[in-house]
């Protein structure tokens, strides 16, 4: 049988001991599982930044990875617990639209509710505050032993599932999306992907900033707010040195338009 890899991602932080139990819980049941580790620090509660996180990254993974996913704010409550299987890849987490923009872009052809009390930890170990120990790396574990999908639980369809979308609308020369994440240097990631328009401002609650169309963040000057096309395709809006999102008063989930547009080509960009 080959050897499995497990890819973490959760918001529980390097100063506490959750990632360490969740893998030290899939190495007792597969002692010969690889895992690595998307990130054991996304931030707290973040739906639309773990959603970002997984989507930019899950794609880099060979083939039959297994995606453990535990950003978890509904921990305890009855948000369902996930297994899905895509065309190359498998999903594990909570419903609450995290997996969801991963699921469909590589084509989700199975979701269980997981189910099955004998795949998780024993009732004495079972709790309403950690399902990523309990449930969910228990279930990637046995997953990586090759136990059969259909044993974890009852089929559901997609449409059912809680959704996070990176979709944008354009009308005339405005452009409208969401910030889905800002990385830690204050980079803003927008949900639009376009490859033949530039824009010179962004509008944030009827406040307008202006941009400066570019390819790379030395193309600006200090503080001055750049839009370019980021490592991942997305629209992103930065400062050469700086943090844009500091400026714009912005957070993930937050909606944002880019205005005035002019026919250009992105093609070059970072």
């Amino acid at each position: 049988m080959e050897t499995k890899n497990i890819a973490i991602l959760t918001d529980f932080g390097i100063s506490d001991n959750y990632n360490g139990v969740m893998e030290g819980v899939i190495r007792k049941i597969n002692k010969n599982v690889n895992i690595t580790y998307i990130t054991p620090n996304a931030k707290n509660f973040n739906l639309y930044s773990g959603a970002y996180l997984l989507y930019t990254s899950f794609s880099y993974f060979r083939k039959g990875t297994i995606f453990l996913v535990v950003i978890d704010p509904g921990v305890g409550s009855s948000r369902r617990a996930l297994l899905v299987k895509t065309t190359n890849y498998y999903f594990i987490g909570p419903d609450n639209g995290v997996i969801f923009p991963s699921i469909v872009k590589d084509q989700p052809s199975k979701i269980v509710q997981l189910e099955n009390n004998k795949l998780f930890l024993s009732p004495l170990n079972y709790s309403n505050t950690f399902h990523g120990r309990d449930i969910f790396a228990s279930a990637a574990a046995y997953l990586s032993l090759d136990v059969n999908i259909d044993i974890f639980g009852s089929e559901i369809n997609l449409n059912t599932l809680n959704k996070i979308s990176f979709d944008f609308k354009r009308e005339k020369s405005i452009v409208c999306g969401k910030v889905i994440y800002i990385d830690h240097f204050g980079n803003v990631a927008t949900s639009i992907v376009d490859n033949q328009w530039k824009y010179k401002d962004v509008i944030i609650d009827e406040k307008k900033f202006e941009l400066k169309p570019s390819r790379t963040f030395s193309d600006g000057n200090e503080n001055e707010l750049l839009l370019y096309k980021n490592g991942y395709g997305f629209l992103e809006i930065g400062i050469n040195k700086g943090n844009a999102s500091i400026k714009l008063e912005i957070k993930e989930g937050d909606e944002l338009c880019l205005e005035e547009s002019i026919q250009g080509d992105f093609s070059h960009s970072t």
